[in-house]
């Protein structure tokens, strides 16, 4: 029977009833000794002594879950223990790996991830039944970082990104004229600010997804031209616009 049997009284191994609590606490702690230290099912007699009484002890044997040295149990996989040590009942049948198993299990992963290391560092490309390595790669080192190019311009990916990232959006496309202001200004930012990056695409497409345009003129309105004046020339061109449409297009 397994050593990790859940503690339900109503449907308790008839051993592990008669075995008592404290009983089964012993043999609960020393199923976790021999798991971990791949003992196979045997317990040391100082461990089952550090964990437990004598009279604890007496009742695992008499509740047949131990087995003492030169015990009759007819079970194949009931070893005998060495005189002063204990035998888990059936410890290997059918619920707890062997030692053998299980070194032979942590050679097989541990020579899985050699070979894995090994195809990675050799860029080998990595059968499908191999495990993949999803984490990030490593962000550029500063020394890979550059200034931007005065002569940059964003891929032909890049603008097709932007624009279809402005119609998610619904904002206008922006045309040709517009993005290469719109670069132009970039290029200008990002040098002003010593920027530095490996690649630029990612922020160029960020500065085009929020670029505003200003809505178009209504038919047969002047077009004026304010991004490039201060903001006084703007109010004096704006005041001039007004006098033109009050008198019928005619300037005074």
């Amino acid at each position: 029977m397994p050593w990790f049997v859940v503690d339900d009284s109503a449907h308790m191994h008839p051993k592990l009833l008669a075995a008592t609590n404290a009983g089964l606490g012993l043999w609960l702690r020393c199923g976790s000794y021999a798991a971990q230290h791949l003992t196979d099912g045997i317990v040391p007699g100082h461990v089952a002594k550090m964990y437990g009484t004598p009279g604890q002890i007496r009742k695992l044997v008499a509740a047949g879950l131990w087995h003492e040295h030169g015990h009759t149990c007819t079970h194949p996989k009931c070893a005998q223990p060495s005189p002063g040590d204990y035998y888990m009942h059936d410890y290997l049948d059918p619920y707890n790996p062997s030692r053998r198993e299980v070194e032979a299990r942590r050679a097989r992963e541990a020579d899985k991830k050699r070979r894995y290391r090994d195809r990675e560092r050799g860029g080998v490309q990595l059968p499908l039944d191999e495990p993949v390595d999803n984490t990030p790669p490593p962000r550029p080192r500063r020394d890979e970082q550059q200034p931007i190019p005065a002569d940059w311009q964003p891929s032909d990916a890049d603008v097709e990104r932007a624009q279809l990232a402005r119609a998610d959006a619904g904002q206008p496309q922006l045309t040709p004229q517009q993005l290469d202001t719109l670069t132009r200004r970039f290029v200008r930012r990002m040098s002003d600010d010593g920027r530095r990056a490996a690649a630029w695409g990612g922020r160029w497409q960020q500065w085009a997804e929020n670029e505003r345009t200003e809505p178009a003129p209504p038919p047969g309105g002047n077009v004026v031209q304010l991004g490039a004046m201060t903001r006084s020339q703007q109010q004096r061109a704006g005041l001039e616009a007004l006098r033109e449409q009050m008198n019928g297009g005619h300037t005074a």
